[in-house]
């Protein structure tokens, strides 16, 4: 390579000037580390800075603490000011009216700077380096005391910041799983430099190509401390950076004026070697700045490749060729250290992994990537998605755009020299807002900081999602805010009829309101018009399913109310009245808050009225969306913090609707273009054969789509995490303690469910967990490569991060058992999608079988022999199958999808019982992966009988004829003695059915007699947990004194692991362990029983492990005096006569009923109407 003639010929020219550059012996810049031990004390009152700790060596209480690392692993749990101390030797300059900077690569989040006493700057900002000038202060060939105070923000101001208005990551308090915890501190080197006078101080390069010639342009900051202008030079090279052979130069004679100067310029290089995914080439630049007769000079030196990252024509492109965006996004987050590893090689481990797996893009969500990932980043191949730490939506503060400005530009300056960043991501599922508003405006600030690079606004259109499945999707409702309806809000329900939707179960005619997702809360606020006394009668209730909010009525800002719902134990309604002197003027608010930092499904109905001696003023009676105030009432929110400031209400604004943003901006567009739909998608697991089929015809309105989060993950291995951090003795840590709380409650489960009957022992339950995850991320990746309509895809996450069991690998970075195999074949660009539905049929019903080819232009036009088989046990094979694929040259400009249906047919399964495989296989010119998908047939004549008669308890009359048609003798139930009684016949104990509606007339009277017949020796089945349900309380009914409850454990990204043991309901079905998804995918329920007395035998549960912790039973057995009853919530009932699995369990827990079906009934006890009451089920 040869860079051009002509700046070869201006460069000898300019030489010619006989300006000199440097003199012998010259001086480069010298750089001290003062990495290592550092001084560190806590300074929860904000005392140090009046107390002068600034001129101290250390303080009491202060700790030995390294630096860069965080305050919390000296101090755990602590927030807010801190101070660090170190003493250090510092150099001579050698640079004749040479300047002393430190440098601090990054401290988190507000830095003061003092050194020997004097203060010489601060810095606000958690994410990105800065630099201070300390020549004045330092004592060079001395010791020198160095201070540093810094803020690790809270939820309480401190000097007027709190966290949530900062740029945080993702950090929360109180910490709840899906976040970070909050830390902060000196989290970047720290170094001392010695420089010229006159110094580079930026240096930022494009490389840009085309055809067989490539530029690149760069712009150098040189900043000029001296007291007059210095002439000079600035001169650059190109070179191979691998090889380090020069491939252009360039001298540029300057004066530099005083303060700061920028200097631009262009140097062309003959046949660039392009920067791709399998050859990722760099180029090394470097600008060296020298004065006129001094030996000092200062340089830098950074990396570029020459690429071209785009969307165009529907397709995301590099150097012009349409690729498959493979992604998956990590917080980067560690054990002990949060953001640091303890080992180093896993910052290295993680991109290697991707990379390994077949990835070709990293996303950095809300921010956290490290120059030296980056560095690899550009060596191996690997595009990055870079975000800062305002992606996570900063609260609403005067301070907001400057932050939230200051967070991007900063990151942008640090970052925009990696060939390997492709995409500057500005927000996070940000609902449309002041903040998304902001970021659309700051196109132009990007542009002016890097045009060469796409922009993404706002990851997966938040903005958007309020109107289209949020709340602004209810129909019917008056909402405030109006015009962008979005959390949080205030609405009511003006209809005549409930609306059942987003999990609210809403009455009619009824106000409610709901938090924000930053954890702003909602009020409704009443202004007092006179003075005199006013009585305040407020109506708390939680609407969603489960509502865990904190409630508040406060009068001036003074809490009169402080309440939960749903949390500690407490009830899901709380109530205020008081009556109270009030002025004109005074404020009343009834506000609502996240609760637990969980802001989703928070709905709250509020019910307020404010008696005065004037007038009865009723927020539900008067609530208006033509004006806000609305007379005395207003309806507003308030920021973030552990409890509502009144000071901070802002009401709900009633905007005109504002145009839309698309969701990119191309390099060098100044406009967001609307070309892409940017989709977050969490479907329900397990996968029913809807929602994969969902998942394979999402579509973007026309529009291609970037399903840019979607994933599903794993139980957290507590068991092993726990251990970890045992091993590194940090125990104390909070991340150490919450995973400890989380074992703990899963090992009280495991001893009262008796799970060694399950699993071995408690750590094998975690790794069929993490096992099963390979199997689950292949069925969702299967689904996504074969939609034409996904034109990329970036996959929910890369590692465990945020405490929860998202990732391909752990928190402590194992791989978990198949994910790496399963992965590398879903990702391969040639691959064959599978499809078998349903997943279990009956023997001789018919099976849909689909083969859709994923094709990233890797398999060129052609016909290609395609072989499909179905191969059943002992290698039945039901079908033998070849085709020809034909794969057809381009039409013009027409680019075929990347994804088209080979193969379609049904057939008939007509073969023995056990596991299928549907297998697609090239003869010949081609290597797909996959290739393979199971499902399972179940042979009906397999079944067993059901011998005794079985008793029907309620009104189903379409279980009743079910049964007769499957053999099952039945008889009503007939309420009195048992069975034979009555004739005088020898009485005996019954197998009761009772489904989903008890009989008439319901109520203690019915459950009553049941309870009865049980107690004397009878079993009964409950096939669906509604029956016990009265109003709102779901058990209401269950004849036990512990009645617990009924609660929702909704699997989704963060899955909830269903387990059964060998038991006779589960007789001839896999069980002992995890229940296969495959096997048992639509009976998986989402309610679980919680709370009952200890059962008999717990048959079947359910751990959520993935996310904080959560757990129930499906299957449980009770004793009630000389009878059992069988609790069941698997979805049985609902698919008897769809799915073989559903009739066998049902079979199976007949059969297990009427074990003593011919003993005679027991004697109730003497007692037992006294049971009775305990149980809820007495007469009056």
């Amino acid at each position: 390579m040869n860079s051009h003639p002509s700046m070869w010929g201006l460069a000898l020219c300019l030489a010619a000037a006989a300006i000199p550059c440097a003199a012998d012996q010259p001086t480069a810049t010298s750089i001290l580390s003062l990495d290592g031990t550092w001084s560190l004390a806590v300074d929860p009152q904000n005392a140090g800075r009046e107390q002068k700790w600034f001129e101290k060596d250390t303080v009491e209480g202060a700790k030995p603490a390294k630096v860069p690392w965080i305050i919390q692993e000296a101090f755990p749990g602590y927030h807010g000011v801190a101070w660090y101390w170190r003493e250090f030797d510092a150099p001579l300059n050698p640079h004749p009216a040479g300047r002393c900077l430190l440098r601090f690569q990054q401290v988190d989040y507000l830095a003061e700077v003092w050194l020997n006493g004097t203060p010489v700057g601060t810095h606000e900002g958690g994410e990105t380096p800065f630099s201070l000038d300390v020549t004045a202060a330092v004592k060079p060939g001395a010791k020198n005391r160095l201070a540093v105070r810094v803020l690790n923000p809270t939820t309480e101001p401190i000097g007027g910041i709190s966290l949530y208005q900062t740029a945080r990551r993702c950090k929360v308090m109180p910490f709840g799983a899906g976040a970070i915890f909050n830390h902060g501190g000196i989290t970047g080197s720290v170094d001392l430099l010695c420089v010229p006078a006159v110094r580079l101080d930026d240096l930022f390069v494009i490389a840009s190509s085309a055809q067989t010639t490539g530029k690149i342009h760069l712009q150098a900051v040189v900043q000029n401390a001296a007291p007059a202008a210095q002439e000079g030079c600035v001169e650059l090279t190109i070179a191979d950076a691998r090889r380090g052979a020069t491939v252009a130069a360039l001298q540029l004679p300057r004066e530099f004026p005083t303060g700061a100067s920028q200097i631009e310029a262009d140097l062309a290089i003959d046949n660039p070697h392009l920067w791709d995914l399998n050859d990722p080439y760099l180029y090394r630049v470097t600008a060296r700045v020298a004065v006129e007769g001094a030996n000092s000079f200062d340089e830098r030196s950074t990396r570029c490749g020459f690429r071209d990252f785009r969307f165009t024509d529907g397709y995301f492109r590099l150097n012009g060729r349409r690729i498959y965006l493979r992604s998956s996004h990590t917080c980067n987050h560690y054990p002990i250290g949060l953001q640091f590893p303890q080992d180093p090689d896993l910052l290295r481990r993680d991109m290697i992994n991707m990379k390994v797996m077949g990835f070709n893009m990293i996303r950095f969500i809300w921010g956290g990537a490290t120059t030296a990932q980056l560095d690899l980043c550009d060596e191996i191949g690997l595009l990055v998605y870079n975000e800062s730490y305002a992606s996570m939506p900063i609260g609403l503060s005067p301070q907001m755009p400057e932050r939230f400005g200051a967070a991007v530009s900063e990151l942008i300056r640090r970052d925009r020299n990696h060939p390997s960043v492709a995409i500057w991501g500005l927000l996070n599922e940000a609902p449309d807002g002041p903040v998304f508003q902001h970021a659309v405006s700051m196109l132009p600030l990007v542009r002016q900081l890097d045009p060469s690079r796409m922009v993404m606004l706002n990851s997966g259109r938040w903005d958007e999602h309020a109107f289209r499945s949020g709340i602004g999707s209810v129909a019917g409702i008056r909402i405030w805010p109006k015009a962008a309806p979005a959390e949080p809000w205030v609405a009511l329900n003006p209809t005549a009829q409930t609306i059942h939707a987003l999990g609210i179960t809403w009455p009619p005619g009824h106000l409610a309101f709901h938090p924000g997702p930053l954890n702003e809360f909602s009020a409704v606020r009443w202004t007092a018009p006179d003075a005199g006394d006013a009585e305040v009668t407020a109506v708390f209730t939680g609407l969603a399913e489960r509502a865990t909010t904190d409630v508040h009525v406060l009068h001036n800002g003074r809490p009169l109310l402080d309440g939960v719902l749903n949390l500690n134990g407490s009830p899901n309604e709380a109530r205020f009245n008081r009556k109270l002197p009030v002025a004109a003027g005074d404020t009343l608010d009834c506000v609502v808050g996240s609760g637990n930092a969980h802001y989703g499904a928070d709905t709250t109905g509020l019910s307020v009225t404010i008696k005065t001696a004037q007038k009865t003023y009723d927020a539900t009676a008067d609530f208006s969306t033509e004006a806000n105030p609305n007379g005395v009432w207003s309806y507003g929110q308030m920021t973030p913090a552990p409890a509502p400031k009144a000071a901070t209400f802002a009401r709900y604004l009633d905007g005109k609707p504002r145009g839309a943003a698309g969701s990119l901006a191309n390099p060098g567009s100044s406009v967001w273009q609307d070309v892409l739909k940017d989709v977050h998608n969490y479907p329900r697991v397990p996968h029913t054969a809807e929602i994969l089929q969902s998942l394979r015809t999402l579509d973007g309105q026309g529009q291609p789509v970037f399903l840019t989060e979607y994933g599903i993950g794993s139980a957290v291995d507590l068991w092993r995490a726990v251990r970890h951090f045992e091993q590194r003795g940090a125990e104390r840590l909070e991340d150490a303690q919450f995973f400890r709380d989380k074992l703990s409650r899963f090992q009280a489960d495991w001893e009262q469910w008796r799970l060694d009957e399950a699993f071995a022992r408690p750590e094998d339950f975690f790794m069929a967990s993490l096992r099963k995850m390979a199997g689950q991320r292949t069925l969702g990746l299967n689904a996504i490569r074969s939609n034409p309509n996904i034109v990329s895809h970036s996959l929910t996450g890369a590692v465990d991060h945020v405490m929860c069991g998202e990732g391909l690998t752990t928190l402590f970075r194992e791989l978990k058992p198949g994910t790496i195999d399963a992965l590398y074949d879903a990702w391969a660009p040639l691959r064959w999608c599978l499809f078998a539905e349903p997943v279990h049929v009956a023997r001789g019903g018919t099976i849909r079988l689909e083969a859709v080819l994923a094709n990233e232009d890797v398999l060129g036009p052609g016909e290609y022999p395609a072989r499909f088989q179905v191969v059943g046990p002992n290698l039945t094979r039901v079908l033998d199958r070849t085709v020809t694929v034909t794969i057809p040259k381009r039409a013009g400009v027409q680019e075929p999808p990347l994804a088209a249906t080979c193969f379609a047919e049904e057939i008939a399964i007509d073969g023995p019982s056990g596991k299928y495989r549907f297998l697609a296989t090239f003869e010949r010119g081609a290597a797909a992966a996959g290739g393979t998908t199971e499902f399972h047939v179940t042979d009906p004549a397999e079944m067993p009988p059901v011998e005794t008669e079985i008793v029907l308890w309620g009104d189903d009359p379409q279980l009743a004829h079910w049964l007769a048609g499957h053999g099952i003798r039945t008889r009503p139930f007939s309420p009195g003695p048992a069975a034979g009684a009555e004739t005088g016949a020898r009485a005996r104990r019954e197998t009761i059915l009772a489904s989903s509606t008890p009989p008439a007339p319901g109520g203690a009277t019915v459950f009553a007699e049941l309870a009865r017949r049980i107690a004397s020796g009878s079993s009964v089945v409950f096939l669906a947990p509604q029956i016990f349900a009265r109003g709102d309380q779901p058990t209401a009914w269950l004849p036990l004194p512990q009645k617990g409850t009924l609660s929702p454990i909704r699997g989704w990204l963060y899955l909830k692991d269903e387990w059964s043991k060998r038991h006779p309901i589960f007789d001839g079905l896999p069980s002992d362990g995890l229940m296969d998804y495959d096997y048992y995918r639509e009976l998986v329920p989402d309610l679980v029983w919680q709370g009952q007395d200890p059962p008999t035998e717990a048959v079947a549960g359910a751990i959520k492990a993935s996310q904080d912790y959560a757990s129930g039973l499906t299957v449980a057995v009770h004793r009630l005096g000389a009878g059992r009853m069988v609790l069941n919530t698997l979805l049985i009932r609902e698919n008897l006569g769809r799915h073989p699995a559903a009739e066998r369990l049902l079979r199976n827990m007949l059969r297990y009923a009427s074990a003593d079906a011919n003993k005679p009934p027991a004697d109730v006890p003497a007692d037992f109407d006294r049971q009775l009451q305990s149980l809820g089920l007495g007469t009056p």
